[in-house]
């Protein structure tokens, strides 16, 4: 194929990757930051009226999980995410890029597995139809789904690190 014709649909889908990626990020935020507000509000309400929310509690921890699936293939993406990269910083460049492709590689197979995984217990839960009873009752089902959609995205953010072609071509030694 012609190079012109394929440019703007790589292009096009890195955009769309891009936004995917930043409105993960984005949302993430947001879910913090009500999680911050409702239990703030929760904890106002109980010491100056007789009011207390009761779900505020289970709601905030569905919220951090949720967020935290979220905003890991964000974080991953912009580099953000925790590393200790002190003896990656001392070695040969070209060490140093097989460390980095194998870390990518071991990453994406984990989060592969961690995504299948997710999808068997999520049908196995759906198929036996359980149900959270706590304040919120809901299908147990739906507490995976975030973990299907975060560990998907990580290993795809993972293999399209793996595949990209180095920014510098390492130096022989």
């Amino acid at each position: 194929m012609d190079k012109v014709i394929d440019i703007p649909n790589t292009v096009a889908f890195d955009r769309y990757y891009h936004c995917l990626l930043t409105g993960c990020g984005l949302l993430a935020a947001i879910m913090f930051a009500g999680m911050a507000v409702l239990v703030c509000s929760d904890i106002v309400l109980r010491n100056l009226t007789d009011i207390s929310l009761a779900w505020t509690t289970e709601a905030s921890e569905y919220l951090l999980m949720s967020a935290t699936m979220l905003a890991a293939p964000w974080l991953l993406y912009c580099g953000d995410h925790i590393r200790i990269d002190i003896s990656l910083r001392m070695m040969p460049p070209r060490w140093r890029m097989f460390f980095e492709r194998g870390s990518d590689l071991l990453g994406s197979i984990i989060c592969a597995v961690l995504t299948w995984y997710s999808v068997m217990v999520t049908l196995d839960s759906a198929e036996q139809g359980g149900l959270i009873f706590k304040v919120l009752v809901f299908p147990e089902w739906w507490l995976n789904l975030p973990m299907i959609f975060g560990f998907t995205l990580l290993t795809l953010e993972f293999m399209r690190r793996l595949l990209k072609q180095p920014d510098v071509e390492p130096e022989d030694q």
